[in-house]
């Protein structure tokens, strides 16, 4: 890739509105320096798309360091030394991330889902291929298990596995509050094969424990009856909606407080879950439609 190249080439990639304010010139002398470095020092020339992934990889170092700037840079800095402290975040980001997978291989839910072992088998992969100084906006590994809430598309790299990994752990957590005997007597109803399928299993734990509290049942058993669905569905049909709102979230609360579960990676786990099921639970009811959700998961994913 020659230098005519390059130049056309990074104002091709550079987004409409940059959230970068960089002098053009500053960015192609470190983009040809990493292609040299990339190289080790053979040529300038790379394929465009190497280029591409080499500019992007920078672009996203800025930006982490612009977001969690380092003490001793500013945003004066040169910009290589604020792309340095990019780096450097990333590394740490990716230490962090390292870190939880070691929790979560520790501690697995109390019931097998394929989907959830194959994912913390091949976790290891992203750090063992994580080119951080080159390609640190890059996830080089392939994994399938569906969180109850997704991990925003926003994050890239190690900032997406850091988060992918919290929340892994948050439902895990979550799952060994309870006996596998009120797991697996809950996932047959909803999954009926939860060992092979490629289902989330926090999503009706979370649902049903939310249920429970409003009911007053027992949490810990996560199951009602038919009526007592039906009765909690006319309940909040009747009442308003920011009242049913605050109703399904103190359940929530409560839910977690029974749970002895606390911290804000809970609270938003259960009212995220709590504020889908209450759209459903005020349609007209259907004992099915707690399914939904179910459905939906084994089509996206």
């Amino acid at each position: 890739m020659t230098n005519g190249e390059t130049s056309n080439g990074l104002l091709q990639w550079m987004p409409e509105e940059p959230i970068h304010e960089e002098q053009p010139e500053a960015l192609y002398a470190l983009l040809e320096e990493r292609i040299r470095r990339y190289t080790m020092g053979d040529s300038t020339s790379v394929s465009m798309d190497t280029a591409r992934r080499l500019l992007e990889s920078i672009l996203y170092c800025l930006e982490l360091n612009r977001r969690y700037p380092a003490p001793d840079v500013t945003r004066e800095s040169p910009l290589k030394e604020r792309w340095e402290a990019g780096v450097h975040q990333a590394k740490r980001v990716c230490a962090r991330a390292k870190f939880l997978l070691k929790q979560a291989q520790r501690t697995p839910p109390p019931l097998v889902n394929m989907a959830y072992c194959d994912t913390l088998e091949v976790l290891p992969a992203f750090f063992q291929g994580y080119d951080v100084d080159f390609f640190a906006q890059e996830i080089p590994c392939s994994f399938d298990y569906p969180l109850c809430q997704p991990v925003s598309e926003s994050l890239l790299g190690a900032q997406y596995i850091l988060d992918y990994l919290r929340r892994l752990l948050t439902e895990s957590a979550l799952l060994r509050a309870f006996s596998q005997e009120s797991l697996r007597a809950l996932y047959e109803r909803y999954y009926i094969d939860y060992i092979d399928l490629l289902v989330n299993l926090s999503l009706p734990v979370a649902e049903m424990a939310t249920l429970c509290a409003l009911a007053d049942r027992p949490v810990r058993e996560l199951v009602l009856s038919q009526t007592e669905l039906a009765n909690i569905s006319a309940g909040l049909t009747r009442a308003g909606e920011q009242e049913a709102r605050a109703a399904i979230e103190r359940a929530a609360d409560h839910a977690l407080e029974e749970l002895h579960l606390s911290g804000a990676s809970f609270v938003k786990l259960m009212h995220g879950t709590a504020a889908d099921l209450l759209t459903r639970m005020r349609a007209p009811f259907d004992a099915t439609r707690l399914e939904t959700p179910v459905a939906v998961i084994k089509q996206e994913h």
